[in-house]
């Protein structure tokens, strides 16, 4: 007796435009902001409208994407992107990120149209200029987080800085360098009549500092001296790449109150062991 074969169980075909905008909101959430620019937004309608929740747009990263290294990622074409983003958030942006393309015309976007802004982060944003810089600051109340990495900061920045949001709590000025075809290309010999400048403008303006990194700055012991007694409140405090900081046992004592010191790679060994939270990175 022959037996006929089972038809074949065919599953329904999903159709992805009908998910949910909340669920493709929550799925938005885990890319990022030039994926969703570039491909998830342009799927189809509904796609778009789900990329278009302002909510989706409080905080804007476009730093270490291709498209930023890339030859088709040019800064106009960037500075494009990020003003689509940042009409989304309709006001909402609280935090923004950016890696080399960021001009000055794009900071006066910024804040004309993001009044939530707490937090921003630039690195190697040779297209800025120096005052440029400072408008920006006095004109975004909420600041509570500067990233300048990769950035000249003059004193009398820091110390505009401070005068505008004298109780900013994070600041990372890492090692100035120029980013020039693929290379980056290091500070020079000027440099040297500044070393501790930054950081005396730093104690003299911003007490409430809970987080200074100082990577690859020019920073001596005085100038570490001069930071922990202007910032009393320091939990981290990053000197990695500061060649002049000399670990001795007036800089130890120094350093007892704050949470977590991080001393240049050359000390490591005399750090391994130790009871304190001194590391090195």
């Amino acid at each position: 007796m022959d037996v006929e074969p089972s038809p074949l169980v065919v599953s329904p075909v999903r159709d992805w435009s009908e998910l949910p905008l909340d669920a493709l909101s929550t799925i938005f959430m885990k890319l990022g902001t030039i994926e969703i620019l570039m491909g998830a937004g342009l799927v189809c309608r509904s796609w778009l409208q789900a990329a278009k929740s302002p909510e989706l747009w409080r905080i804007v990263d476009m730093t270490r994407h291709k498209m930023v290294f890339s030859t088709k990622g040019s800064r106009d074409t960037l500075c494009a992107m990020a003003k689509v983003a940042i009409d989304r958030s309709d006001g909402r942006m609280e935090s923004f990120s950016a890696q080399l393309f960021v001009t000055s015309e794009l900071l006066d976007y910024i804040v004309s149209r993001a009044n939530s802004l707490k937090s921003v982060h630039l690195t190697n944003c040779c297209f800025l200029w120096t005052h440029k810089l400072g408008r920006f600051a006095c004109k975004c109340p909420l600041l509570e987080e500067i990233e300048l990495s990769h950035q000249k900061m003059l004193p009398e920045l820091i110390r505009h800085i401070g005068s505008r949001h004298p109780k900013l709590k994070h600041l990372r000025i890492s090692l100035p360098s120029i980013y020039l075809n693929g290379v980056h290309s290091e500070y020079d010999e000027s440099w040297e009549d500044m070393k501790n400048e930054e950081a005396f403008a730093i104690a003299e303006s911003l007490h409430e500092l809970r987080f200074l990194r100082m990577e690859g700055r020019f920073l001596s012991n005085d100038g570490v001296y001069a930071i922990i007694k202007g910032c009393p409140h320091l939990e981290l405090l990053d000197m990695t790449k500061c060649s002049d900081v000399v670990l001795n046992n007036k800089l130890r004592a120094c350093c007892a109150k704050i949470k977590h010191v991080l001393f240049p790679k050359r000390y490591r060994s005399l750090l391994h062991g130790s009871s304190r939270p001194l590391v090195t990175s």
